[in-house]
């Protein structure tokens, strides 16, 4: 198993490069290793510790970029099959309507 201070920079650079299988592989090593950090702190040097946080809340915002990135394209996605299947419309009264497609629908690609 690798050093927490390692995990935690190859986590940074797999985030960095939109690398999502290695953050999946990394995940299981990672929390073990944070389990192990837990049990045995009090043998880690301030600065060890110091040099841990750091990274971790460096890793923060990534990771939460990455989560909405990942959220919006999942939005989209689904505003794409809703599109392929017709169009929503208002009236007047604000009721909405669907408008189904006649035929097969012609795509761009």
């Amino acid at each position: 198993m690798q050093p927490l201070e390692a995990l935690l920079d190859d986590v940074r650079t797999a985030v960095r490069a939109a690398n999502f299988s290695t953050l999946a592989q990394l995940a299981p090593q990672l929390e073990a290793a944070l389990a192990d950090l837990s049990e045995v702190s009090a043998k880690n040097d301030p600065a060890t510790i110091g040099r841990i946080k750091a990274k971790a809340e460096q890793n923060a915002p990534l990771l939460d970029a990455a989560r909405r990135g990942i959220s919006a394209a999942r939005r989209r996605l689904e505003e794409v099959r809703r599109a392929s299947k017709g169009l929503q419309t208002y009236d007047m009264r604000g009721h909405r309507a669907e408008i189904a497609p006649i035929g097969p629908t012609a795509g761009r690609f």
